[in-house]
């Protein structure tokens, strides 16, 4: 069962910091490589777009700054996720787990910015509550 998608109509990039492609969807699953758990919270989000990604446990070398296209809609999935969220190097993405174990969303981020696409609050057509995929 695939997460809830959270689409900008404004963006149709699928470049890092933008839409998760599918088949990158995919590979996260299939092919996860590392998995580094994160401390992260709303807070850490800048308004540009930049968050600093900090280890939850002791973890062997730095973490890289990141950047994502809609910085309230990552603030926003942040403030409601209960469960854990874990940096996948190889695949540039945060993948966000429930409680109960089980993937409630991915989020592609890159190591570049860029012209921020979601400024506002998200269209409530297009978000809901739970499971959270932003640009699956």
């Amino acid at each position: 069962m695939l997460p809830h998608l959270i689409h900008h109509d404004a963006c149709s990039r699928y470049a890092p910091g933008h839409h998760v492609h599918w088949i990158h969807a995919k590979k996260c699953v299939q092919e996860p490589g590392q998995a580094v758990e994160l401390l992260l919270t709303a807070g850490d989000v800048r308004d540009d777009g930049w968050l600093v990604l900090r280890a939850a446990f002791e973890h062997p070398g730095g973490l890289p700054e990141v950047w994502m296209h809609a910085p309230a809609d990552l603030r926003e999935l942040l403030t409601d996720h209960r469960g854990r969220v874990y940096w996948l190097p190889r695949w540039h993405a945060l993948r966000f787990v429930g409680l109960g174990g089980e993937a409630t969303g991915l989020v592609n981020v890159g190591t570049e910015g860029g012209p921020l696409c979601g400024t506002t609050a998200p269209d409530p057509q297009h978000t809901g509550r739970g499971n959270f995929t932003y640009g699956l």
